[in-house]
């Protein structure tokens, strides 16, 4: 069952993801509201990133004080709900009207609107999350159906493609803002994320280790195998956690991270599972388990206020990858847990190199970034400064930091 609610003006964004026993259910809800701006992740908000080499032990990741204002018109929510840098273009994934907002990174305006029907000859469906392969190669992507729009930037549909989920799996999960696992094609075999269909809490070791976190969609035949990419067979042990991953695909080999784990992994193509310590010293060093008999206020506080981690990126430029983490947080009432849907508070970022060494990682207080929010340049890591609580947070345009690596 797909469930979704928008409303004709947006400022807040709120994606809600929960299971049921039979379905992913996603809710997503838009709204305008001139005292918030931020986007919301209800149940699940995850960040991991990760970074390669050519940097030593020294290199420091620091907020550079440079902004990047890039103003958006008034239907436009100064939270997106998936952003993608493609060559010079910053490209906003617009719920609110179906559409792709091209930004022109060198002028800082927009410089080209693709409003996409739902329905008819041209219907996409509610567009979830692109994939950019070229200009003349966009893919959208809707989780009601398994269908992959080929569409460009004249906005007409080129191709439908039909594919086949594997059993047990849900379909492509694609999403330019939650856990980061942006798709990658090789070959003309289409690598992206997938889900498991069952109730979070009803999770065993036995079903994990049938499922995988990713699979293969051959663009031509509609056919997908499974990648290969298990979750490892440890992740349970202690008992269960929450076991939403984060993905980089990368040609030979595929690195990713998970909400309740410490390390990195990389899965290689022979079938080979490498791992790698990654530990922050401002999680805890017992990552907390999943309040299997608590309350609705436990297990929202332990998706939401616990040591975690979400996306991991890879960033090319340096050729390291970013991962995001968050610190516990000493929350006791349910009325200082509900503004965490909205701003995450504090948050690390911590840089691995190419060799999935941690060189480093930078503590961010709350209240000025939204780090979901974020592309990477040849200048750096760019985050959203348009937070809730931020005082220069603008409704009228993005706003984002250049974060730098120095060595």
């Amino acid at each position: 069952m797909v469930s979704w609610e928008i409303t004709a003006r947006n400022q807040i964004f709120l994606l809600s993801l929960f299971f049921t026993d039979n379905s992913l259910v996603l809710n997503m809800h838009y709204f305008r509201n001139q005292n918030h701006y931020p986007f919301l992740l209800i149940l699940f908000i995850a960040f991991a990133c990760t970074e390669p080499s050519k940097h030593s032990e020294s290199s420091k990741l620091e907020a550079s004080g440079e902004i990047l204002r890039i103003p958006i018109d008034s239907i436009t929510a100064n939270i997106s709900t998936g952003l993608i840098r493609y060559e010079d273009y910053l490209v906003n994934v617009n719920w609110n009207s179906n559409a792709l907002q091209f930004y022109d990174l060198n002028t800082k305006e927009l410089h080209k609107e693709i409003t996409y029907q739902q329905e008819g000859p041209q219907g996409v469906g509610s567009i979830l999350g692109i994939h950019i392969q070229n200009l003349d190669s966009i893919l959208l992507f809707t989780q009601t159906v398994p269908v992959i729009t080929l569409t460009d930037t004249t906005g007409l549909v080129k191709n439908r493609i039909k594919y086949e989920n594997p059993e047990g799996h849900t379909n492509a999960f694609v999403h330019n803002a939650y856990f980061g696992s942006a798709p990658r094609l090789i070959n003309n075999q289409l690598w992206a994320k997938t889900h498991i269909p069952v109730q979070y809490s009803k999770m065993t070791a036995d079903l994990m280790k049938k499922s995988v976190m990713g699979y293969r969609i051959d663009l031509e035949s509609g056919s997908s195998s499974k990648t290969g990419l298990n979750y490892p067979d440890d992740y349970l042990d202690r008992g269960l956690k929450f076991y939403e991953p984060s993905l980089v695909f990368q040609p030979d080999f595929t690195v990713y991270s998970l909400f309740g784990d410490h390390r990195l992994f990389k899965q290689n193509q022979d079938g080979s599972l490498e791992t790698f310590e990654g530990q922050s010293e401002y999680l805890d060093e017992s990552l907390p388990l999943f309040p299997v008999d608590g309350e609705r206020f436990d297990t929202q506080k332990y998706l939401t206020a616990s040591s975690r981690y979400e996306t991991l990126l890879f960033d090319e430029y340096r050729e390291v990858y970013y991962r995001f983490a968050y610190p516990t947080l000493q929350i006791e009432k349910e009325e200082d847990l509900m503004p965490l849907r909205e701003n995450p508070g504090p948050f690390v970022i911590q840089v691995f190199d190419e060799d999935l060494t941690l060189i480093t990682e930078s503590y961010f207080e709350g209240g000025i970034y939204f780090p979901n929010n974020h592309f990477i340049t040849e200048k750096g890591l760019y985050l959203s400064a348009n937070n809730p609580e931020n005082p220069e947070a603008e409704e009228d345009a993005f706003r984002f930091e250049l974060i730098e690596l120095k060595d």
